[in-house]
């Protein structure tokens, strides 16, 4: 087995701020200190820092701002306890068009969760052909 085990590093998850991503790309380019010194001064992952530099060197300070994650903004319907008339439209709606959608793509699904189960519409699924 070569290398340290995985989740044996000694480095702590946690979330950077701007200044302090700068701060260390700013250590690599200007005064070309190392990623593994970098890595073991501020005990952050050596490619995290080299994802920050490439980062940094093509959109300059704003590529080290967190990018928003794209949500599934219907997700919140699914969870929310108590609709209004308008929500509880909206989400019916929304899965009405979801099934509509899998229709053409020629599967169904079956259950939910972890016991769902995607079933083709037929079992030829093959375009006819003219002769």
């Amino acid at each position: 087995m070569r290398g340290r085990p995985k989740g044996s590093s000694g480095i702590k998850l946690r979330k950077w701020t701007i200044e302090e991503k700068l701060e260390i790309v700013k250590k690599h380019v200007d005064e070309h200190i190392n990623y593994s010194l970098l890595s073991d001064t501020y005990e952050v992952n050596r490619g995290l820092i080299h994802a920050w530099v490439k980062s940094y060197l093509e959109n300059g300070e704003e590529g080290l701002k967190p990018k928003e994650n794209k949500r599934n903004l219907m997700a919140n319907l699914y969870n929310k306890k108590s609709l209004t008339d308008l929500e509880a439209l909206e989400l019916e709606n929304f899965k009405l068009k979801l099934e509509v959608e899998r229709l053409k793509k020629g599967y169904t699904v079956k259950g939910v969760g972890s016991n769902k189960e995607y079933v083709p519409t037929s079992k030829m699924n093959i375009k006819s052909s003219k002769n």
